[in-house]
């Protein structure tokens, strides 16, 4: 199982460099082996990745990484890094609205910027549902699987250049309906419940790597 978690983290490191959503030396991915209290963590600029407890503590990544695997059940990858879009919103201060429906079902409310040494914070924030937040000026992404984690940051991305770039045009930003937003919230908490018990299990939950 962890030789299959490190080729599927691998995987997705790869693709977020090509995408240009990690590599910044202040970088982290990680990936949850299934039935275990441990994930595989890697670093830019590391070649190997290591394995990590979750009751890891302190003040590096890894510990940051372990407190998320310990209050999200769901969790099946987590990356956490800077991009400009990320860095802009925390420039701003302001709390990204839910622009589109796809947001709305797999992203969640991001709630406002959480600034730099308040972790507990961020993870208590995390742990009632939402799959990005903003940290300093990096974005946290979680994903119920290898798969999400990257389309969440992709779409992320695509939502927080939108919004910047409507505030910075003093065009009025509009907001997905309430109604769909509560149907949305509802199709995610249920993934997120099928998540944690698929981990619980051993095995990496399936179905729900569609946009």
């Amino acid at each position: 199982m962890t030789d299959e978690i490190t080729e599927l983290l691998r995987n997705d490191e790869s693709r977020l460099r090509t995408k240009g959503l990690f590599g910044d030396a202040a970088d982290s991915l990680s990936m949850r082996i299934p039935g275990r209290e441990q994930f595989l963590l890697a670093l830019p600029d590391r070649e190997h990745v290591r394995t990590v407890p979750f009751e890891a503590q302190g003040k590096e990544a890894a510990a940051l990484h372990a407190a998320i695997y310990r209050s999200r059940g769901d969790a099946g990858a987590i990356l956490i890094g800077r991009t400009p879009w990320s860095a802009a919103l925390s420039a701003i201060g302001a709390t990204i609205p839910t622009l589109f429906d796809e947001q709305a079902r797999h992203i969640g409310d991001a709630g406002k910027p959480i600034r730099v040494g308040r972790r507990t914070r961020v993870v208590n924030a995390l742990e009632k549902g939402p799959n990005v937040m903003i940290y300093g000026d990096q974005r946290i992404c979680v994903g119920t699987t290898p798969n999400r984690v990257v389309f969440n940051a992709e779409l992320f991305e695509k939502c927080a250049k939108a919004f910047v770039v409507a505030r910075a045009s003093g065009q009025r930003v509009r907001k997905v309906p309430g109604w769909v937003r509560y149907v949305a919230r509802g199709r995610l908490r249920k993934d997120q419940k099928r998540a944690t018990e698929s981990y619980a299990a051993g095995r990496i939950p399936e179905g729900m790597d569609a946009y």
